[in-house]
């Protein structure tokens, strides 16, 4: 078992954070708190929930990820999961001027296989005033984490190891796709927080980020804002074979993808079987 209980938050770089502001709020429904969390003008922060933020955006030369953030439960399952890093041979680093920036009790933060900056923290602060979509959207997140995250990677040994053997993440299904092995993996109840798939094209590089939303009239009217506003879309309206969730794709302003759904699979450990599927879709998500 993982000390990881769920994506966290999620960093990004972005040459126009504008862009970014207006597509976070206009498109997604996310709420922005930049001001209100006295953030500087290189970095625009988005709520999704009761948490303080759940994305930060930060201004660089080229667009990307920046960091994934894990949360643990505690600094007991902080400290276990960096004695058993370290043990394994990754280089961490406890940063409590980092944690004082995520506004978190306590982080450690690495790289993985492939480069990426991961954080792994607890305590993330919960300010009182209430999280208000200005599009009026509820996400799934809560015990469930923030969606998930999709990255092409280089070696995918290399991937299954740092993740599954390392972290402890746990595998819940794959798709044999265009002659690449899609995994996909889960921390919680949450079909997947992370899928990964070796794409040497690509890689190393963040392929999209997940939302979910509560209700499938805001998948729709997102659609329908996408189209207004000239959004390009990546993937049609369809669901997912393995995740069952119904959902289409985007780009942002970062360059990566977003993918926007609604009813996402539910995972229980106990009676969960590992399965291969051979398409990503029983229906849809026809590729622009």
């Amino acid at each position: 078992m993982t000390e990881v209980v769920g994506l966290g938050y999620l960093g990004l770089n972005a040459t126009d954070l504008d862009a970014w502001r207006s597509y976070g709020t206009g498109v997604l429904g996310l709420q922005d708190v930049s001001a209100a969390e006295q953030s500087d003008d290189q970095t625009v922060l988005l709520r999704a929930d009761e948490r303080g933020w759940r994305f930060a955006i930060h201004r660089a030369d080229v667009g990307g990820a920046a960091y994934v953030g894990w949360e643990v439960a505690n600094k007991q399952a902080l400290d276990a999961l960096g004695r058993r890093l370290a043990a394994a041979g990754v280089a961490i680093v406890e940063d409590s001027e980092c944690a004082a920036a995520r506004q978190v009790e306590g982080l450690l933060r690495c790289t993985d296989a492939d480069g990426h900056r991961l954080e792994f923290f607890y305590g993330a602060r919960i300010p009182k005033r209430p999280f208000v979509s200005p599009r009026g959207i509820r996400f799934v997140t809560g015990d469930l984490g923030l969606g998930h995250v999709f990255f092409f990677v280089t070696d995918l040994a290399a991937a299954k190891k740092f993740y599954l053997d390392m972290l402890g993440f746990r595998l819940s299904d794959t798709i044999e796709f265009h002659g690449r092995k899609v995994h996909f993996l889960h921390v919680n109840a949450r079909h997947h927080s992370l899928a990964f798939v070796e794409n040497n094209t690509f890689a190393p590089a963040l392929g999209h980020f997940m939302l979910e939303v509560t209700d499938i009239d805001d998948v729709g009217r997102t659609l329908d804002e996408v189209d207004a506003r000239g959004v390009p879309l990546t993937e049609t309206l369809g669901r997912h074979t393995n995740d069952l969730a119904i959902s289409f794709f985007m780009k942002n302003p970062s360059g990566s993808e977003v993918e926007y759904g609604y009813d996402g699979r539910l995972v229980d450990d106990a009676t969960w079987r590992v399965s291969s599927y051979d398409e990503t879709s029983l229906w849809g998500h026809h590729r622009g």
